[in-house]
């Protein structure tokens, strides 16, 4: 799942769903804010070696190279952004300006690059550190890493969306893309992180009230199905808005990355690391905001 923590990761633009945050309501059917998995590699690599390099230099390099840091550095801001236009945040300014200072506080971009760093080292050979960083510098993932690192037009996404209506897309472009989807597990990946991070919030702030927790997880359930597939249905439009210049040579060659035994390891950790920390940060923020409330 290319992370979506912008992408991502993603990841991670992340990656919370702020009326989860300033209003704590169990639907989610809100349109979801999909950002594309992180930029991965093309299937051919690059005779590209750093000498000597230890383990924590490769994996860094991958960091870097694959777009993660930079859009790990992006989730503070993005999360501010996205409380600055919420229509449910407070009323108070003072409060909206306290519930910033705790995003700013909490959601540090060293913790989340700290435990990448740590889920890349469980279970890594250093040969496939070598060959994810010559992977990562091919032109191809370079196109990819650029594309994935732009913010979107919003204006352009809606004439795009209103051409898919009335020209759909071509049989073969949506059967790659859907490949994509599944080889990055996109839809799961936004889903798990979408109520694990909504769910640890909500704990946080009600101190891990039973009662109001088995509401939730009886909610959630009760719109899974929903949530699959309208999630599902946004991830599919939004990679075929993000990835419309790439050919579809290039789009499967990307599809052959996740293939590998290096793109299926790289993302697994990369996924379930970002996953974990937003659920520890989530519930940080949400002990945070209830003790916030019972000052006021």
């Amino acid at each position: 799942m290319k992370l979506q923590i912008k992408q991502t990761v993603l990841i991670v633009s992340g990656f919370v769903l702020l009326s989860g945050l300033l209003a704590g309501g169990t639907r989610i059917s809100d349109p979801l804010t999909l950002s594309i998995p992180a930029a991965r590699a093309a299937i051919n690599p690059s005779p590209i070696v750093i000498p000597n390099a230890s383990p924590d230099a490769l994996i860094d390099k991958i960091i870097v190279l694959s777009g993660l840091q930079k859009q790990i550095n992006y989730v503070s801001e993005k999360l501010l952004e996205d409380i600055h236009q919420s229509p449910k945040k407070p009323d108070d300014p003072i409060l909206v300006e306290e519930i910033e200072k705790i995003v700013t506080e909490v959601y540090k971009p060293e913790f989340f690059l700290q435990q990448l760093r740590n889920a890349l080292k469980q279970n890594f050979k250093h040969e496939q550190l070598e060959t994810l960083v010559q992977m990562f510098s091919t032109p191809l993932m370079r196109k990819i890493t650029r594309i994935e690192s732009r913010e979107f037009d919003l204006d352009d996404l809606e004439a795009f969306i209103e051409n898919l209506v009335r020209t759909p897309l071509p049989t073969n472009r949506l059967r790659l893309l859907q490949d994509l989807e599944t080889v990055t597990r996109t839809t799961e990946f936004v889903i798990e992180l979408s109520i694990s991070t909504r769910r640890a919030l909500l704990m946080g702030r009600v101190n891990g009230d039973t009662e109001v927790m088995n509401v939730f997880d009886s909610s959630i359930n009760a719109q899974k199905k929903e949530i699959r597939d309208n999630t599902y249905q946004g991830v599919i439009l939004i990679m075929a808005y993000s990835y419309q210049e790439l050919t579809d040579l290039e789009l499967d060659e990307y599809i052959q990355f996740y293939l590998t035994v290096e793109g299926e390891w790289f993302i697994t950790q990369t996924v379930n690391a970002l996953i974990e920390a937003f659920q520890a940060k989530s519930l940080q923020t949400g002990r945070r905001i209830a003790e916030l409330a019972m000052k006021k």
